[in-house]
């Protein structure tokens, strides 16, 4: 029996959905599993089968994901599909109703809206204890709850220690598969005008794979020489520990600078971010600029680089804690998991 993973990427959803799923899939892999991706059109298959995974496009609504179930089942009985793991923000109720009739269901819930009917969940936020998941879901749904869950690529998780330095010489701005508010275009032109640029080496910005104005991006900033720009790295492991600081989207990337042990500062640009943001904050781990569609965050967080961030002893307390948060095992933890309800 083959395990199936139904997940989404484009320009709306960008690629966090699928990127996770690929984590789990390479130790699925190690363990000698052969999984299936799944997604409502060809969007992903790129991305995914470059990594060496089969995939198959139902040629259905992402956003209404009900109406692609005739075709999800087909694809289930076609390709002996064991369990199904979904990451997906537009599931419903009855979606996991009907996959469950014909086969093993798992999801990957950072929302906590309802409670599915699945053989078990994940929910490796950072804030899971306020969804109060294990006081919901009956005894017989097995839950994975907490960062050590978090579904990282395995490269995260035998990194060196952090190396903190004295001064912000490096900083690293990152925000996610899209950029639909152009963030690392005013922030970009903000870092240039104010004098924090002066004291700084390197600002290396990373687009992500669905970044449309990238040519732009180069060419107004062509002259100047200590911005670097890079477009859907690989190893962007390498890119976090380099650098002194990390901006960032409140995303999975969140998880990943704590692997690695990064200080960072982060901005919101989706509903969905803000528990992490927040609840980074909360525990002195992370300082949050503020949600982008409504707040002056890129004055925020020059703000912050200038100040708070100077202090060294600040950013090796909150990189050892970091560290501490998440270790880089989530995504081999789930897959154990995974092949454990297959067996059973």
């Amino acid at each position: 029996m083959r395990i199936g993973i139904r997940a989404d990427a484009n320009e709306s959803v960008a690629t966090g959905h699928v990127m996770r799923c690929l984590a789990i899939a390479e130790e699925l892999k190690s363990l000698g599993q052969n999984p299936l991706f799944i997604s409502a059109d060809d969007f992903p298959r790129p991305l995914i089968e470059q990594r060496g995974f089969d995939f198959v496009s139902l040629q259905s609504d992402w956003k209404h994901m009900e109406k692609g179930i005739e075709q999800l089942q087909a694809v289930v009985d076609k390709y002996h599909i064991g369990l199904m793991l979904v990451d997906s923000y537009y599931v419903t109720k009855a979606y996991f109703e009907k996959i469950h009739s014909f086969t093993k269901a798992m999801y990957i819930d950072d929302l906590g809206k309802e409670v599915y009917d699945v053989d078990f969940a994940v929910c490796y936020a950072n804030y899971y204890k306020e969804l109060e998941l294990e006081e919901r879901y009956p005894s017989n749904v097995r839950l994975l709850l907490g960062t050590r869950y978090a579904p990282l690529r395995r490269e995260f998780s035998d990194l060196p220690p952090k190396r903190i330095s004295p001064e912000i010489k490096e900083v690293l701005v990152l925000s996610g598969g899209t950029d639909p508010y152009d963030f690392l275009l005013h922030f970009s032109q903000k870092l240039l005008e104010s004098s924090l640029f002066e004291t700084l080496e390197t600002i290396r910005i990373i687009c992500g794979r669905y970044y449309d104005k990238y040519d732009e991006l180069t060419e107004k900033f062509a002259g100047t020489k200590k911005l670097h720009f890079h477009k859907a790295v690989k190893d962007i492991e390498k890119y976090m520990l380099s650098a002194d600081v990390a901006v960032t989207a409140a995303g999975v990337t969140t998880y990943e600078l704590c692997a690695a042990g990064v200080p960072a500062i982060t901005y919101t640009i989706a509903d969905n971010q803000e528990g992490n943001a927040k609840s980074f904050q909360k525990e002195g781990i992370m300082e949050y600029a503020g949600d982008l569609r409504r707040e002056p965050v890129i004055e925020r967080i020059t703000g912050l680089l200038d100040g708070k961030y100077r202090d060294f002893l600040y950013r090796n307390r909150v990189s050892e804690a970091m560290r501490q948060k998440v270790d880089g095992k989530g995504a081999e933890r789930i897959a154990r998991n995974i092949c454990r309800i297959l067996r059973g």
